[in-house]
C-alpha cells in the first residue's frame, strides 16, 4: 500500500511540472485558464453565412490549438486543428474554407494549457 502512495506523490508532482514548465505539453482544452484566442464575425462576402474571425492578441505562441464547430439544429460537428498558433496571428473561417455559419451555431476554441471558450453565432 506505501508503494501505491509513493505512485501517486510521483504522478502528482508529474502532473504539476507539466502544468507549469510545459503547457504545450498538455492536451488541448485541459488548464486552468480560458484560452486567450478573440472571436468575431461578419457576413460572408461571397457564399452563404458567416466568417469567423479568431485571432491570438497574445505574445505567445498558443499549441494544441482546436477549434469545433457545432450545429445543433442538424447535430453536426466540424473541427478544425493546428499545431502552434504564433502571436498576432489571424484566421478566418467561412465559405471558402468549407465552413458555413448560421445564427445558433457554437464554436469551441480551446489550446494546450488553456480551458476552452464558447462563441456563439447570432
Amino acid at each position: 500500500m506505501k508503494a501505491f502512495g509513493v505512485f501517486l506523490a510521483v504522478l502528482a508532482a508529474i502532473t504539476v511540472a507539466v502544468f507549469i514548465f510545459a503547457p504545450e505539453r498538455l492536451p488541448s482544452g485541459i488548464g486552468l485558464h480560458v484560452v486567450p484566442m478573440e472571436v468575431s464575425s461578419r457576413d460572408s462576402l461571397v457564399g452563404e453565412g458567416q466568417v469567423a474571425i479568431i485571432s491570438n492578441p497574445t505574445g505567445k505562441t498558443l499549441h494544441n490549438v482546436r477549434i469545433v464547430c457545432r450545429n445543433s439544429r442538424l447535430n453536426q460537428e466540424k473541427a478544425f486543428l493546428e499545431e502552434s498558433w504564433a502571436p498576432s496571428r489571424t484566421v478566418e473561417l467561412g465559405w471558402a474554407e468549407g465552413w458555413r455559419f448560421e445564427s445558433g451555431e457554437t464554436l469551441e476554441i480551446s489550446a494546450a494549457g488553456f480551458s476552452a471558450k464558447t462563441w456563439t453565432f447570432r
